[in-house]
């Protein structure tokens, strides 16, 4: 089985190829790599409708339904079903495993070595990280996601800084980037404020709310300048509500049986590490 970063780059590859080489602009690639990963679920997941992501797919360029539909869709599928392997495991994540900040930091470390800058995104998802590593590689930066995982089995910045002794979230930012001696770091809460305040309107809201061509650029320039690490403290999730008709998005959620809210997404409960390495 594939590891999630390979996975990960594989899909990066074919958004750069078929969605950003043809001159598609970067917010409706998102949408359709958001797309992507619900289309992906709904095949993974059961007891889901599938028109419940038509108001999405209605937002796309019928091209870019195409390559989702008939390439990106099933290549994420395999991603889908290592983040649940990843989350229904059963070894203890505390205690030096890929929920402990501090063991995962060092591992990368480790295998990283130094860092130019830090950059700690609230609330920045896979997929997120995905469109951005792809902007970057159309835009001649070189990106990797690291084979290190960080799980957040609450999907809240809490168990993150809780691990710490009275830090926020940009605490947590400068202790990465003294570990990694990396020159400066930063925290962005962008799109955690979006997700309180559009992801209870639906993922077709949600998604139009997301400064995604701002976010890209700004990582672009620094990663111009220098090696820089990208990070999440957590992601965020994608609910069917089966009662009210439509997809949201929120985070930290939480299980209710029974329930008429199923979850076809829990991004919130990984993250991933993502490095730049320069102009290719």
């Amino acid at each position: 089985m594939k590891q999630f970063y390979e996975l990960m780059e594989e899909a990066r590859d074919i958004i750069v190829d078929k969605m950003l080489a043809p001159g598609y602009e970067l917010t409706d690639t998102y949408k359709a790599v958001m797309y992507a990963f619900i289309h992906a679920a709904l095949h993974v997941r059961s007891g889901v409708e599938s028109w419940l992501v038509r108001p999405l797919r209605e937002k796309i360029p019928p091209l870019l339904r195409g390559v989702v539909e008939r390439e990106l869709s099933t290549r994420l599928q395999p991603l889908i079903r290592y983040i649940d392997e990843v989350l229904s495991s059963d070894k203890p994540v505390l205690s030096g495993g890929e929920a402990d900040v501090k063991h995962v930091i060092e591992a990368v470390r480790k295998s990283l070595g130094k860092v130019d800058y830090v950059l700690v995104y609230d609330c920045m998802s896979a997929i997120e990280q995905l469109v951005i590593s792809a902007y970057l590689k159309a835009n001649g930066v070189k990106t990797l996601f690291l084979s290190e995982l960080l799980v957040n089995p609450v999907g809240l910045t809490r168990f993150i800084t809780g691990q710490f002794q009275g830090i926020t979230l940009r605490g947590v930012a400068r202790y990465i980037a003294s570990q990694l001696e990396a020159q400066s770091y930063n925290k962005n809460s962008f799109i955690d404020m979006r997700v309180h305040e559009k992801g209870s309107s639906g993922v077709e809201e949600f998604v139009e709310s997301i400064a995604i061509e701002n976010i890209a650029s700004d990582i672009l320039n620094i990663a111009r300048r220098g090696r820089a690490l990208i990070l999440s403290d957590h992601g965020y999730d994608i609910i069917a509500s089966i009662e009210e008709g439509y997809l949201y998005v929120i985070h930290g959620f939480r299980y209710n049986v029974p329930s008429k809210h199923i979850p076809l997404l829990l991004l919130s409960r990984i993250s991933l590490f993502m490095v730049t390495h320069g102009e290719a």
